[in-house]
């Protein structure tokens, strides 16, 4: 399938030209928001990562630092998803033809994968397990993909940002 014809027409889109060659301050501004919404997001993530790999607040459950924390990877995630989604719109071509945009959304769903396994598979299971310093290997596994994904997907992120223009 060529994606190429739909980069095209996105590109010639009135807010894409705006965001691109209007007003000089709107492009970095919505990165400044992308990059407040990543820090919050994954800055959570990686604490709840921390904690299923053992490594931070083992002597708190998992359910809580989950209930604690969730709320907020998701407020992250949603503001960093919208500024993502402008700063796309902004620069179809030049992420048409940078790989690392191709593989920052290969690893962006694959991190769903991971979350939603986490969710119905691992998770549902926490009683058991909830107070234990060393998680089972499924719930460390998560949290070392889960850490894994998100330092790709922000070194991709930052790599089709430097990249020369479509």
């Amino acid at each position: 399938m060529n994606l190429l014809p739909i980069f095209e027409w996105m590109n010639q889109l009135p807010i894409s030209v705006w965001l691109r060659e209007g007003e000089e301050w709107a492009f970095p501004v919505i990165e400044t928001i992308h990059l407040l919404g990543l820090g919050l997001s994954v800055g959570t993530i990686l604490w709840v990562d921390l904690r299923l790999l053992g490594f931070v607040t083992t002597k708190q459950r998992v359910s809580h630092i989950i209930e604690q924390l969730e709320p907020l990877a998701i407020k992250g995630f949603i503001v960093m998803f919208i500024s993502g989604l402008l700063l796309f719109i902004a620069e179809p071509l030049k992420c048409y033809n940078t790989i690392a945009f191709w593989l920052k959304v290969l690893m962006l769903a694959i991190t769903g994968l991971n979350v939603w396994y986490f969710h119905k598979k691992v998770y549902p299971g926490v009683a058991a397990w909830d107070d234990a310093v060393v998680l089972p290997r499924q719930a460390r596994m998560v949290g070392l993909i889960s850490m894994v994904l998100w330092f790709g997907i922000i070194v991709a992120g930052r790599w089709t940002a430097y990249m020369e223009g479509g």
